[in-house]
Parts: C-alpha cells; structure tokens; sequence
C-alpha cells in the first residue's frame, strides 16, 4: 500500500481541482492560478504550474525533491456551476485552515456529482435558448415555436451523444446534422396544413445552441492574458468546431432539400 505524505496528498487534490475545472471549460489562465494557489498556501516551495486545454504540468519542491508531474485531461462540455464550486472550495482551501481530508471528499463529491438539472429542464430552457433567436433575426412566431421545438430535441440528442465518446468533429457534424433533420422534418408537417416557415429561420435557432461560444470567449481572454498556446488552441477548437456544425447542416440540406 502506497502511502502518500501530506505535501503529495497537496499536489493530489491541487491537480484533481484543476483537472475538474479544464474539464468542465474553465479559462487555462484560471486553472494555473488556482493549482499554483492551493499549492503555495500549504508551504509548498518552487511551485510552478503550466496548463494547456489538454493537460496540466506542475513542478515544486516535494519532501525536498524537485518533482514534476503530468496530468492529462480531456474535455467533457461546459458547467460554469462546477467552476463555480471548486473556485468557492479553492479559496477556502487557500485563506482557512480546511481539513486536507475534508478538501478531497469535497472534491470526490464534484467528480462524482450527479447533472445539475434533469433532461425536462433542459429541454425547456434550451428550446428557449434557441428559439428566441429566431427573434433577432426578425422570424415570425410559427418560426419561434418550431425552432423551440427544433432546439430542445438537438440538444438531448447531442447530449447523448457525450456517453459515445466520440471524437468532437464527428460529434459536431452530427450535431449540425441533427439540427437540419429536425428542421426540415418541423417545416414540412407545417407545410402539409398550408402553413409557411422558412427553413433558414428554423435552424439557425438548434444551430446557435451548439454554436462554440464559450470555448472562443475563453480563448481570447486567455490570449489577453498572455497564454498565447492555449489561447490560440481554444480558438482553433472553436473554429474547427464551426465547420463541423457546417458540414452537417450541409450534408443534411442536400439529403433532404427535395423533401421541403
């Protein structure tokens, strides 16, 4: 049985709290802070921490030796609660005399906590997201209510498809092609009972829902703050993930055009 010190169990819950925060979309500026944070307020010494959207390397002094450690992360989605939560854990971890033993099954209950919101709620509420753009666009509001719908389904299903473990393009073309296929199916049972909807109008709305927001707004802030590479790969990620949503949408309006 391997056991580990007090300054290894440190660096232990230091990298699972950064590995969490990657995970679930955190900016990679805010992760090496937090790890080198957690790490320096327990008396490590030399500590340094490098982070790219794949990975976590950290160096310090452990029981007076050099150690560097390599953590690898892959990404799952975006939960800006999880962040939230290890952020609170982490400053209370950092300014108090927290328990290590408390600090790690606080984590453990983060790694293994269960969807903050059931699949009726976010059915709801990204129907809305989605629907509502039709809005912006000037849609009309038969146009608002078949995207509602349209949105809801695309992303149950595109949340399925995260327990595939598929590769993010493939997973995005599938996504984009989703989006059309409901799409186009929406317009053409209106369009039976002589009601009108463009289609345009319909997919933009499942399409804005998938749209890599988050990952491009943490890319450039992450170039702001001088992380040039993880910057640059999130902004990438971004734009690859953009084509992929094309490329289904695409693949889809050219299968089913005929049948509008």
């Amino acid at each position: 049985m391997k056991i580990q010190t007090e300054q290894k169990r440190i660096v232990d819950i230091a990298l699972k709290a950064g590995n969490i925060m990657l995970t679930n979309g955190a900016e990679t500026y805010r992760v090496e802070d937090t790890v080198q944070r957690m790490m320096a307020s327990r008396g490590l010494e030399d500590v340094h921490v490098f982070v790219i959207p794949t990975g976590i390397i950290v160096s310090a002094n452990i029981d007076n030796h050099p150690t560097t450690i390599l953590e690898r992360v892959h990404g799952e989605g975006i939960d800006l609660e999880v962040i939230d939560r290890i952020n609170a854990l982490s400053r209370q971890f950092t300014s108090t005399d927290m328990p290590i033993e408390a600090a790690s099954d606080a984590i453990d209950l983060l790694v293994n906590h269960p969807p903050a919101f059931s699949k009726w709620t976010r059915f709801f509420f990204s129907g809305m997201a989605g629907g509502f753009f039709i809005f912006l666009f000037k849609g009309s509001f038969v146009e608002f209510l078949l995207a509602y719908i349209v949105s809801s389904f695309t992303v149950l299903c595109f949340d399925s498809l995260s327990d595939k473990r598929l590769n993010f393009f493939v997973k995005n073309i599938i996504g984009g092609f989703l989006a059309s296929l409901f799409g186009i199916i929406s317009v053409s049972l209106i369009g039976c009972f002589g009601i009108y909807a463009s289609l345009n109008m319909v997919i933009i709305g499942p399409l804005m829902t998938l749209v890599p927001g988050v990952s491009l707004n943490n890319g450039i802030r992450d170039l702001i703050s001088g992380e040039l590479l993880a910057g640059s790969a999130k902004i990438t990620e971004a734009l690859f993930i953009a084509i992929a949503l094309a490329f289904g949408v695409g693949i889809m309006l050219q299968l089913g055009i005929n049948f509008i």
